[in-house]
């Protein structure tokens, strides 16, 4: 196997800067978005309405929820303009970025100071181990890490909801152009999804 260099032993932070902390947020809001925009499409193009959408769908990941798009739109027999494996890959970069940040474990190097963030899903880039197979999970990677680094992954998340929405005028184009490949939405008759006591 390649010789990699050994993890460096480093204090775990908890306590990140507050421009660190906020940038993070940032990441969290936007991929919410990028998730709940994947959703709704889904409810659109099979006409359910919001609480229909959410009890039946869940939350599957991100990738999962365009594939079930992509799907969707090939049964009713839209056609794609956008260029789905462009969307794809953003949505897949997007929620590695959203992941690492999620689940990661901070690091402050105990010479530079320097934050690092742990990464234990995966495996390292074949580049750097000379074409061996490591895991990360037996082998942790760790990555320094900064603001600069959450505003690309702010920026990749943005590109994504952009051809998303991108994909959702194809779908409003197609539900102008042929309605009949849709069907009404049910009417939500009990808002608050009570169940009515046995007997009555």
């Amino acid at each position: 196997m390649a010789e990699l260099a050994l993890p460096f032993e480093a204090e775990v932070v908890h306590d990140l800067p507050d421009d660190l902390a906020a940038a993070i947020g940032h990441v969290m809001v936007k991929f919410a978005r990028l998730e709940h925009s994947l959703t709704m499409m889904i409810g659109l193009l099979l006409q359910l309405n919001k609480a229909e959408a959410r009890i039946a769908l869940r939350e599957p990941r991100a990738a999962d929820r365009l594939e079930i798009v992509i799907d969707l739109f090939a049964i009713k027999d839209i056609p794609i303009k956008l260029d789905v494996s462009i969307l794809r890959g953003l949505v897949t970069e997007a929620t590695s970025g959203r992941d690492l940040l999620g689940h990661g474990i901070w690091l402050r190097h105990p010479k530079t100071g320097d934050l690092y963030v742990r990464q234990t899903r995966g495996k390292w880039p074949k580049s750097l181990t000379n074409n061996d197979t490591v895991k990360r999970s037996i082998f942790p990677q760790s990555f320094p890490y900064s603001t600069n680094e959450c505003g690309r992954t702010i920026a990749t998340i943005e590109r994504a909801i952009a051809a998303v929405n991108e994909l959702g005028s194809e779908l409003d184009d197609a539900l102008h152009k042929s309605p009949e490949k849709f069907r009404e939405p049910s009417p939500l008759l009990n808002p608050l999804g009570i169940q009515s006591p046995k007997g009555t």
